[in-house]
C-alpha cells in the first residue's frame, strides 16, 4: 500500500484514476484514504484493537478536508486508547434512536386518545386541527428527536426558556397548556415516570383589546360592499351574533330555528363543550332567509364552500384569504399585529358594543356563550333569551363610545370572572 502525505491536490489526483485502492497517510499512520471504481472516496480509520483489525469510517472526500479527516482520525483513536469502540458506539446510538419515544411519538398516543374522545363527544374536532397545528409549528422544533423517558427538570427548564424567548406570550402559553397535557396523559398512562413541566407557570401576556370604532366599522363595511355576498354576509352575522368565527363559517341550516329566530350551536362546536342557543336579531334573519331562498336543494351549511374538504367556507386569513383583502381595502389590516384587526376582533367588538349600551355584562356573557343552554331547551331558550335579545339588538342602533366604559364594568368583576369574559373572547 503506499503511503504518502495526505494532501488535497494528490488525493484529487487519485480520485480522477477511478480505480480501487487504499493509500495510507504519512503523518497519522492510522488513517487511510479508499478509492472505488465507482468513484466511491472515502477517509478510513484502520488499527488493531484487542487483537482485530477495525476499520472506522470517517467521511467522505466531498464532504471533509485533510486536516478534518485527520483530527477525526485522532478523535477516534483516542476513544479506542479509552477502551471504547466507535463502531460500537454508533450502533448502539442507531439502537437508541430506533427505540427512543421522542415528543412526537407522545403526541401521536395523545392525538389517538383525543380522536376517541371527539367521537365520545367530549372533544371538539377543530381543538384537535389547533393541537396539531400547534405541535407541528411551535412545540415539537423544542424537543427534536430527544427521548421523552431521558427528560430531566432542567431540561424542561431550557424547553421552556426557549420557548419564552422564540414565542409571543400568547403562543407560548398554548405550548406549554399542550405540552403539560401531553405529558399528563403519558404519565396517567404510564408511558414516563415523571411530568417535569407539571409545576410550568404561563407567562404574563397582555390581553388583546383591539375593538372596531364606530368609523372603523363604517369602513369595513363599505369595504364588503366590493366583496361577493357571501363574504359580507359572513362578517355581517359575526357581527350581530358575537360568535367565534369557526362557529360562524361551519353554521348549518338544521341549526337554525327560524319560527323562534334562535341559532342552536351544538356542543361539539362550542368552546365550552355545552350547546349555546343564541337569539338572532331581525336584520340577521333576513340574511338568512335570503340565503335559505338561494341554498341548492339538501345543502347542509348556510356558507357553503365546494372547494373546501369541510363543506363550507374555511378562513385563514392568510395572504390570499378575503379577510386579508377586506381589511386592506378598509385600511384596518396593520403589519403591527396588535393593530390588525382579526376576524376574532369582531366577536370583541359586538361585546363592547353591549357594554357600552348598558347591557349587564351578565348577559353579555349569556350572549357570547360564556352560560351553557342544552339544544334541547330551545321552547325555554325562546322565552329565557328575550334580555339577550335585547342587547344583541343594541349592536346595530347604539353608537360607538369609549373602551373605558367596558372597563369600568370589568372592574367590578372578579379575576377568575374577568378571565373567564376577556380570554373566552
Amino acid at each position: 500500500m503506499e503511503r504518502f502525505k495526505f494532501t488535497k491536490t494528490k488525493l484529487k489526483a487519485l480520485a480522477d484514476k477511478g480505480i480501487s485502492a487504499w493509500y495510507g497517510d504519512s503523518d497519522v499512520k492510522e488513517l487511510h484514504f479508499q478509492t472505488t471504481s465507482k468513484g466511491g472516496l472515502f477517509f478510513k480509520l484502520v488499527k488493531k484493537y484487542e487483537g482485530k483489525k477495525v476499520t472506522i469510517s470517517l467521511g467522505s472526500f466531498n464532504s471533509m478536508t485533510v486536516e478534518q479527516a485527520r483530527k477525526a482520525a485522532l478523535d477516534k483513536l483516542e476513544l479506542l486508547r479509552q477502551g471504547i469502540n466507535p463502531n460500537e458506539q454508533k450502533k448502539a446510538e442507531r439502537e437508541r434512536r430506533l427505540n427512543s419515544f421522542t415528543y412526537a411519538d407522545l403526541f401521536e398516543v395523545y392525538k389517538a386518545d383525543f380522536q376517541v374522545r371527539i367521537r365520545a363527544g367530549e372533544r371538539r374536532p377543530k381543538s384537535l386541527e389547533d393541537a396539531e397545528s400547534l405541535f407541528k409549528l411551535h412545540a415539537q422544533p423544542l424537543f427534536k428527536s430527544k427521548d421523552v423517558r431521558d427528560l430531566t427538570n432542567d431540561d424542561a427548564r431550557k424547553i421552556i426558556a426557549d420557548l419564552k424567548m422564540s414565542k409571543s406570550a400568547a403562543v407560548s402559553n398554548k405550548c406549554l397548556t399542550q405540552i403539560k397535557s401531553v405529558f399528563n396523559y403519558a404519565k396517567k398512562e404510564g408511558l414516563i415516570s415523571d411530568n417535569h413541566f407539571a409545576v410550568a407557570k404561563k407567562f404574563a401576556e397582555q390581553p388583546r383589546e383591539r375593538v372596531l370604532t364606530q368609523e372603523e366599522e363604517a369602513r369595513l363595511l363599505a369595504a364588503l360592499d366590493d366583496e361577493p355576498e357571501i363574504y359580507k354576509d359572513i362578517v355581517l352575522i359575526a357581527l350581530m351574533t358575537g360568535q367565534r368565527k369557526n362557529c360562524v363559517l361551519s353554521m348549518r341550516w338544521d341549526e337554525i330555528d327560524p319560527q323562534q329566530g334562535i341559532w342552536a350551536i351544538p356542543a361539539s362546536k362550542a368552546k365550552s363543550k355545552k350547546g349555546l342557543v343564541v337569539p338572532l336579531i331581525p336584520t340577521a334573519m333576513e340574511i338568512l332567509r335570503r340565503r335559505s331562498q338561494a341554498a341548492e336543494t339538501g345543502e347542509q351549511f348556510v356558507f357553503p364552500n365546494k372547494r373546501s374538504q369541510l363543506g363550507h367556507v374555511v378562513e385563514k386569513t392568510g395572504q390570499g384569504s378575503f379577510w386579508r383583502r377586506v381589511t386592506k381595502r378598509a385600511g384596518l389590516y396593520s403589519d403591527d399585529k396588535a393593530q390588525r384587526l382579526t376576524f376574532h376582533d369582531l366577536r370583541r367588538s359586538t361585546a363592547t358594543r353591549m357594554a357600552r349600551a348598558g347591557i349587564e355584562l351578565a348577559v353579555i356573557q349569556k350572549a357570547l356563550g360564556h352560560s351553557s343552554i342544552a339544544i334541547t331547551q330551545r321552547t325555554y331558550a325562546h322565552h329565557d333569551l328575550s334580555q339577550v335579545r335585547a342587547g344583541l339588538e343594541h349592536i346595530r342602533n347604539e353608537p360607538q363610545s369609549a373602551v373605558e366604559l367596558l372597563k369600568e364594568q370589568l372592574k367590578t368583576l372578579t379575576p377568575e370572572q374577568r378571565k373567564e369574559l376577556l380570554g373566552g373572547l
